[in-house]
């Protein structure tokens, strides 16, 4: 069992990342859906995002044992990185929304209120700290534990780190097919709005994925960018959404920039991490 198991790892986590992530979402769909009628709070929504994470324990286990789990929580854990990459990590997706806000405000618009960000979806209002750890402690862990922290370095030994990001990137949009059942940020996307919304996942994998390997696996460093990056991205209102497609286009700018600047192969100045 374990040889057929570790045979077909990558496969075992992505269905229980899916099964264990749609399960969960099920009463939020069908709640949404009119098919159950229980009174149903939709903060489970911040529940979804272990499915990887437990995908990723259960998958470890099975195939590895406890010793590669331990592993999987010290990358949990990384922080000892370059100082240059842990400013990379907190602030650059600050300086996105800095940069969003001064094109907004030539755009004849008033600067986007940085307390608005503080308004997550299915929650009441929170402070913009308060959410910024909160994303980094759902989203964040919760997604980049499984992705970049698992499944990644798997993809990363049979072909290279671009190619193992735009893979990975079609896994990832599959995986949030539940929330165009019930959430309203994906339902109104329509179908272009989610062709647009896919291209730029592909970005952000790659992004993701150069960041993992420049900062040597670290999956709190992917984590915390993971969860600034939906701080600025999520938030609920108007000037949420023209400031998440102003920070999107600098992360498409950013990820040709990095292609140029490191190659496809490894996507960073290190060898890209593999699970070998």
């Amino acid at each position: 069992m374990k040889d057929w198991i570790e045979r077909r790892k990558a496969v075992v986590f992505v269905l229980l990342a899916y099964g264990i992530t749609w399960i969960l979402a099920m009463p939020l769909v069908l709640s949404y859906l009119g098919i159950i009628s229980i009174a149903m709070s939709y903060s489970i929504h911040y529940l979804l995002p272990y499915g990887p994470l437990l995908a990723a324990l259960v998958t470890t286990t099975l195939v590895d044992g406890t010793e590669k789990v331990r592993e999987l929580f010290h990358r949990i854990a990384k922080w000892k990185i370059r100082p240059l990459w842990i400013a990379i990590t907190l602030f650059s997706v600050w300086l996105m929304y800095i940069g969003s806000g001064l094109i907004i405000v030539v755009m004849g618009e008033p600067w986007p209120d940085i307390n608005a960000f503080g308004q997550m979806q299915y929650l009441p209002y929170l402070n913009v700290i308060v959410a910024w750890i909160l994303w980094i402690c759902t989203y964040g862990i919760g997604e980049e534990t499984g992705w970049r922290g698992f499944l990644l370095p798997h993809l990363q030994s049979k072909y290279n780190a671009l190619t193992s990001s735009l893979i990975l990137a079609l896994i990832w949009a599959g995986w949030h097919l539940p929330m165009f059942l019930y959430h309203v940020n994906f339902i109104m996307m329509g179908p272009i709005g989610t062709i647009f919304w896919v291209i730029g996942l592909m970005f952000g994998s790659v992004l993701l994925t150069s960041l993992y390997n420049n900062t040597e696996g670290s999956i709190l460093l992917v984590a915390v960018w993971h969860g600034t990056y939906n701080l600025f991205t999520a938030a609920v209102g108007e000037i949420a959404d023209t400031t998440a497609g102003i920070i999107t286009m600098f992360v498409i700018i950013l990820v040709i920039a990095i292609i140029r600047r490191f190659g496809p192969e490894n996507l960073s100045k290190h060898e890209r991490q593999t699970d070998l």
